[in-house]
């Protein structure tokens, strides 16, 4: 890709993401994000349909850099790959809160879900069956909701609970 076109995404993504932290995307106009951008409406339908589409890649693109090597990581040690899962979901929760805020807090769990499954279905295809289905919907649903909802005050205890439900909940998973 063009290093422009990159400066002029990023700009736009930066922009973007620190009107969420203001306020709900239907809120969001595209002359506001934009000027916030230091670019034209123009440039910014060039790429982008709508302030939705913006919100759809920005959404994938944190998704996939928290899972990075994930799927790999899950079949030599699928317990330590979910404990670490679940810390870079605690670590990052504060931008994902921004991301998936408001009306955009339902597609969370979904996204994270899907993203998941796929990598992991991806490198085993045997892997996937209803059974496995069903327990890692279980397991990313659970443990991604709770990071959601933990407290900086608990947040060892709730790593350490997670960890122990995740093992047995692992444990089920036919290889």
């Amino acid at each position: 890709m063009d290093l422009r076109i990159q400066r002029t995404k990023s700009a736009i993504k930066e922009a973007f993401i620190g009107l969420r932290r203001k306020k709900p995307i239907e809120k969001i106009t595209v002359t506001e994000l934009a000027r916030q951008a230091g670019i034209n409406k123009a440039t910014f339908y060039l790429h982008y349909s709508d302030i939705y589409e913006l919100s759809e890649e920005v959404e994938d693109s944190v998704i996939d850099e928290l899972l990075a090597g994930a799927a790999d990581n899950f079949f030599y040690s699928p317990r330590e790959c979910a404990d670490s899962l679940f810390a870079l979901f605690l670590n990052d929760r504060q931008r994902l809160r921004v991301i998936f805020s408001g009306s955009r807090s339902a597609f969370y769990a979904p996204k994270i879900e899907r993203r998941i499954k796929a990598m992991i279905y991806e490198k085993r295809p045997q892997f996937r069956t209803e059974s496995n289905d069903i327990i890692l919907s279980f397991l990313i649903r659970g443990m991604f909701h709770t990071a959601a909802e933990c407290s900086d005050e608990n947040e060892c205890e709730v790593c350490g609970i997670i960890s122990e439900l995740s093992a047995g909940v692992i444990d089920r998973l036919r290889f």
